[in-house]
């Protein structure tokens, strides 16, 4: 296939959450069926191939030419949570408000890990307060970013205990630099900040077994004011345990192999129920 940037972008399109709700809602997706027609001789679309093996077309063509952030982000759902954890003891997060910024990507385990990711088409110049505001409420901050621009990352963060992993052409993340977990900067107005009501009120309550009796408006400051109180280790393993409950609907299909590596991120962000999988692994197996 030959690289355009334009045919890149109508090819990313594919790979968006709207466009496999409809396919996890409906069974079908006009969408991608006209864009298949559309590109059939670079997909390699023959007659008779089915919709997977298209999609796996579609995205090895992005991987290799045009590495948006869906790529970096399936790739480490794929290599470190489905790769190196399990759906069952780690949860991922996407695109969770932390300060002033929003984190790429989170994994819950035993600790937590922010992953921001720097494709070759962004450019660093908010690195630094994001690094900053994820290092308020997780202990782990990994940078990741293309083999070619580990260079130039790891110059900036050289001084920081922030961890920098390269994406290979082959969907491989390698350790270029590893983060060391650090718990000096965990801020607890951020912390509280980064849970919803109900996860505070279960920190709050759990600790000082009840919750501040005051009117709506004074709730959350008497909350944070109380949770001032709780040395910022210990609140921050608190803060943990409530953001792992989010876990998806349905763990056991976004981890098996009936759903593609291909849309393994889509599928965690729209997630669907057992019905709505079965409608995107029919949809997929689906002879064009």
């Amino acid at each position: 296939m030959i690289a355009s940037t334009d045919f890149s972008r109508s090819l990313s399109q594919i790979f968006t959450n709207p466009v496999f709700r409809e396919v996890a809602q409906s069974g079908t997706s006009d969408y991608i069926l006209t864009k298949i027609k559309k590109y059939q001789h670079q997909l390699l679309a023959e007659p008779g191939l089915p919709v997977r093996k298209v999609i796996e077309n579609a995205y090895g063509y992005l991987g290799r030419n045009y590495r948006n952030e869906y790529v970096y982000k399936n790739t480490i759902i794929n290599n470190i949570l489905l790769g190196r954890h399990s759906v069952n003891t780690a949860t991922l997060l996407n695109e969770l408000k932390v300060g002033g910024s929003i984190a790429d990507t989170v994994i819950i385990n035993g600790t937590s890990t922010v992953y921001e990711i720097k494709t070759e088409l962004d450019n660093p110049a908010k690195l630094e307060k994001q690094l900053d505001d994820y290092r308020k409420a997780f202990v782990k901050v990994y940078l990741v970013t293309h083999y070619s621009l580990t260079e130039r990352y790891l110059s900036l963060i050289k001084d920081k205990p922030v961890g920098l992993l390269s994406l290979s052409g082959r969907f491989n993340l390698t350790s270029v630099k590893p983060a060391s977990e650090d718990y000096n900067g965990l801020d607890t107005d951020i912390m509280m900040k980064t849970l919803r009501k109900d996860e505070y009120c279960a920190v709050i309550k759990g600790y000082f077994g009840c919750l501040p009796e005051v009117s709506t408006i004074r709730f959350f400051s008497e909350c944070l004011r109380l949770a001032k109180e709780i040395e910022p280790r210990t609140l921050h393993e608190m803060m943990l345990t409530q953001l792992k409950k989010r876990v998806p609907c349905d763990s056991q299909s976004l981890a098996s192999t009936t759903i593609p590596r291909e849309i393994k991120h889509i599928c965690l962000c729209i997630d669907p129920s057992r019905a709505e999988y079965n409608n995107l692994a029919n949809f997929l197996n689906h002879n064009i």
